[in-house]
């Protein structure tokens, strides 16, 4: 019996991922399965993951069955940070401050425990954080945890299906801040992944289709836009409970909203509150409402307009969100104005001042606060002060002579090690100043040797072998086939030769600049078993061409070192400029290596990169596993002309 339940405990989480249509049999085993005798820890497990059921369909149950469950559960880090993460999932959609509190909760049992199931879990619950932060309008912060606490977490735990679900999180922050074109990026990683994985992962196309859709909406491309909405609407009749359902009418109602069919615009969007609001999906609906209110007065139907923001403003969920609530107040009065109600208008505009005014004295009350404190801590300063200064004086004849003896010792002391320090300082920066300065010598004389040496082969050895065949070409062919294959073995020596020159000192870098130089390069490094794709971004042609040749250098020796060592079949390159930070990124999907192996090996060809990146006060940063391929992340500093 005991080992019936253990195995029906282990299907259970299979079957929620891949049954959507039959979700009540699946609540129903587990209440079966509750109503036998287990124990402690089966019980706990089972009622997790009827509160994980019903976190999405009704939020109350979420919470109970959670509350029920960390009566029976076991003790143990695991444990206790498995029943704060589920007990957070179930507050997740209607208590935001009290589920970022559990799921923190969560990483402080979790973050100790070097298992693949605790790296997942705790990556899972970091997820959730940060999507609660973005939806408060803090999209760095979840930026920020995606790259460095979610990603990593779940590449250790070899959780490949949700690494692509954190790449779509990364192509919504994106989105948030209008760069579109990165989302997608990100959200075509996250298609490849799941259809790589090929099972139980059509939810997760849905929803990426969706937001995709949503973004050709915001540029606006509605071609593309409706390609991909075609893509979704295949998983609808799959997925008839899915959460990702409001999205996708939302991206719809946008698509009708912009192609002006507002009759169809206001059916996907009645189709998406409905759906929302019987999944409890509270703030998807808002936003579906949203859309409709921009439907109605787009059509300049004003007063249908305000009945939607009317609602908006009553619901429960929008109040705990400042922003968003200044923007429902602003829409109202200016609706009422466009329906000819000053007064009303004037009391919106009231309420949105006063919401203004409340966001300005919080940060205004925190600031007068921390001003206070230190005004404080300066007068006790200045009290204690005083009082020692009153002390002193009653002790002057006594201790004058001794004080004045250390004071001189002090001073004495603290100039000589005033001195040293700033000797100090004038020699490293010499050194530094020297060591660059060597670095360039090097680097320059390196470059004009390789551009001497392109020329020789070029113009003098090229040449000559020109002529060879020129004149191989002019003796009698009555040699046979022997003088053609000598012909074609020089074909072939002039065109490596040609290719080394162009090696030694690029061409297209001097003639078309320092981007089509580096996507020559990709291009030529190519090959039918690697793939080579390259991104450049906001490359400016300002920079020096002393820099140039470093940057490509740069590029040209890891792209020699995948080649060699990493056994690719995937390479990403990525090249971006910010003002004079000069941004480089390789990833690929090789057999990896030991990042402590690149200081020692100098075959790998590290220490010449290295060499560059320290000329131009920049900084490396290596990550790679064996087997699980590598990514290099390099800064630059660049002079701006």
């Amino acid at each position: 019996m005991k080992k019936y339940l253990l195995i029906v405990l282990f299907l259970l989480p299979l079957i929620s991922l891949g049954q959507q249509a039959d979700d009540k049999r699946y609540s129903d085993s587990l209440k079966t399965l509750l109503s036998k005798r287990l124990s402690d820890t089966v019980r706990a497990k089972t009622l997790f993951l009827l509160s994980q059921y019903w976190a999405d369909l009704d939020s109350a149950k979420g919470v109970r069955y959670a509350l029920d469950a960390l009566k029976f559960n076991p003790a143990g880090d695991y444990y206790q940070g498995q029943a704060h993460y589920y007990l957070a999932s179930a507050y997740f959609e209607y208590d935001i401050p009290r589920a970022k509190r559990e799921y923190l909760l969560a990483d402080q049992f979790l973050r100790n425990i070097h298992s693949r199931e605790a790296y997942a879990l705790n990556s899972k619950a970091w997820h959730n954080y940060g999507a609660l932060e973005e939806r408060t309008g803090n999209e760095r912060s979840f930026a920020d945890i995606l790259l460095n606490k979610v990603i990593p977490m779940a590449i250790k735990a070899g959780d490949t299906g949700h690494i692509g679900t954190y790449y779509m999180s990364l192509g919504v922050v994106f989105s948030n801040i209008f760069d579109y074109d990165r989302s997608n990026l990100y959200y075509n990683k996250a298609i490849a992944i799941f259809k790589e994985k090929n099972s139980d992962t059509g939810e997760s196309l849905l929803n990426c289709y969706s937001k995709i859709a949503d973004n050709y909406l915001s540029k606006p491309d509605y071609t593309l836009s409706r390609t991909y909405l075609d893509s979704a609407k295949r998983f609808l009749t799959l997925y008839p409970r899915s959460i990702h359902l409001p999205s996708y009418y939302r991206a719809e109602g946008r698509y009708y909203n912009g192609i002006k069919n507002w009759g169809q615009a206001l059916i996907s969007l009645d189709k998406g509150i409905q759906i929302g609001d019987t999944l409890k999906r509270f703030y998807d609906v808002t936003t579906l409402m949203m859309e409709q209110f921009q439907t109605y007065k787009a059509q300049k139907k004003f007063a249908e307009a305000k009945k939607i923001l009317l609602k908006i403003y009553h619901r429960p969920y929008v109040a705990e969100m400042p922003e968003n609530m200044r923007q429902v107040l602003r829409e109202l009065a200016t609706t009422d104005s466009a329906l000819n109600s000053p007064q009303e208008a004037y009391q919106w505009l009231l309420k949105f001042n006063r919401l203004t005014d409340s966001l300005v004295g919080t940060q205004t009350d925190v600031q007068v606060k921390a001003l206070e404190a230190r005004f404080n801590y300066a007068e006790k300063e200045k009290e204690i002060l005083q009082l020692n200064q009153r002390s002193k004086m009653q002790q002057l004849f006594l201790w004058g002579s001794l004080s004045l003896s250390m004071l001189i010792v002090f001073l004495f002391i603290y100039f000589y090690r005033q001195r040293k320090y700033r000797a100090e300082q004038q020699l490293r920066s010499l050194q530094q100043e020297q060591h660059i300065a060597v670095a360039q010598a090097l680097l320059q004389g390196e470059e004009r040797e390789r551009a001497r040496l392109a020329r020789d082969l070029h113009d003098g050895l090229g040449g000559m072998l020109a002529g060879v065949k020129i004149n191989l070409s002019e003796v009698d062919q009555g040699a046979g086939g022997s003088l053609n294959k000598v012909i074609t073995q020089l074909d072939n020596s002039v065109t490596e030769l040609r290719r080394i020159a162009r090696n030694m000192m690029p061409e297209a870098l001097l003639r078309s600049g320092l981007e089509t130089a580096l996507n020559d390069l990709c291009a030529t490094a190519s090959t039918a078993h690697m793939h080579i794709e390259s991104q450049m971004m906001n490359i400016k042609h300002d920079l020096s061409l002393q820099e140039q040749l470093i940057i490509y250098r740069i590029v040209q020796e890891l792209l020699s070192n995948v080649i060699k060592h990493a056994a690719a079949t995937e390479v990403f390159v990525q090249c971006s400029q910010t003002e004079n930070i000069f941004y480089i990124t390789i990833e690929d999907n090789g057999k990896g290596f030991d990042p402590s192996l690149a200081t020692a090996n100098k075959g790998i060809g590290m220490d010449n990169i290295r060499t560059r990146v320290e000329f131009l006060r920049g900084k490396m940063d290596i990550r790679s596993l064996p087997g699980r391929g590598s990514a290099i992340n390099i800064e630059l500093q660049c002079s701006v002309n």
